[in-house]
Formats: structure tokens, C-alpha cells, sequence
């Protein structure tokens, strides 16, 4: 995605070098500290976030977005149940990656109410849904 924005850079909102031995709450937390910290310091035009939000860190992140003057857009990739623990693209999914997909699904992180677009990826890899959402933004 951020390949097909001008001045973009993509964050890997899983990548938080948060000790593995903490509860999943503090490494969120954590994660969620960085991506704020990350926002506030950007200097390029777009910014491609990969990070699965809840609404208290959709909230956060609109914050920090605003405080930077930028625009917020969410994209919520949301494939059925069945494609997204699917082994799709070259990857492997582990058991607890699957039981947690799952879990997501339960939780409605596939149809969260401040998504501005919601795409359905079970038909497309990531190439096209790319550039599906490139177009989108470009509107």
C-alpha cells in the first residue's frame, strides 16, 4: 500500500519490541504508545498503519492524527471468516493465529463503525487490494 502513495511510509503496528513475556494488554499498549509517539514525529505525507483498532484506540489514534493536522482514513480489511484463516499469500497460519482470528471476528474487528471503507479481501491478494484502496483514497 504504501508503495502506491506518494511520500508514504508503512508502520507495522505488530512491531513494538514489547517483552513477549508481558500480558497482551501491556504489549497492546505499548504498541499503541509507539504508534502515537510515531505519528507525531512523521514527516512524510501518508502514513500506512497496520494495526487492528479498538475503539479506544481508534480514538487515540484520531488525537494524535489531529494534533499532527493530518487526515485519518480506516480501512478495514475484512475478508470472510473462512479466507481470512485460510492459508493465503505464501503464509502459514498457526493454530493460535487462526483461534485468534476467530476471536477477532466474535469481537466485530471486521465491521468496527469508524471504518470509512470495509473491503472484502477473500477474492483478492494484497497487490490488488492495494491497489483497490489507493483508488479509494485517491476519490
Amino acid at each position: 500500500m504504501a508503495a502506491l502513495l506518494p511520500a508514504a511510509r508503512f508502520i507495522d503496528g505488530d512491531d513494538h519490541d514489547a517483552p513477549s513475556h508481558l500480558p497482551y494488554t501491556e504489549q497492546w499498549a505499548l504498541a499503541l504508545a509507539r504508534l502515537t509517539r510515531l505519528i507525531a514525529q512523521a514527516q512524510e505525507r501518508y502514513l500506512v498503519i497496520a494495526y487492528p483498532l479498538e475503539q479506544d484506540s481508534y480514538e487515540q489514534i484520531l488525537a494524535a492524527c489531529r494534533q499532527r493536522g493530518a487526515r485519518l482514513r480506516v480501512v478495514t480489511l475484512a475478508p470472510t471468516l473462512a479466507a481470512a484463516q485460510s492459508d493465503r499469500g505464501g503464509r502459514v497460519l498457526t493454530d493460535w493465529e487462526r483461534q485468534r482470528i476467530a476471536q477477532m471476528y466474535l469481537e466485530g474487528y471486521a465491521a468496527r463503525p469508524f471504518s470509512d471503507l470495509v473491503l472484502d479481501t477473500s477474492a483478492t491478494d494484497a497487490q490488488a487490494s492495494a491497489c483497490l484502496i489507493a483508488q479509494w483514497l485517491a476519490r
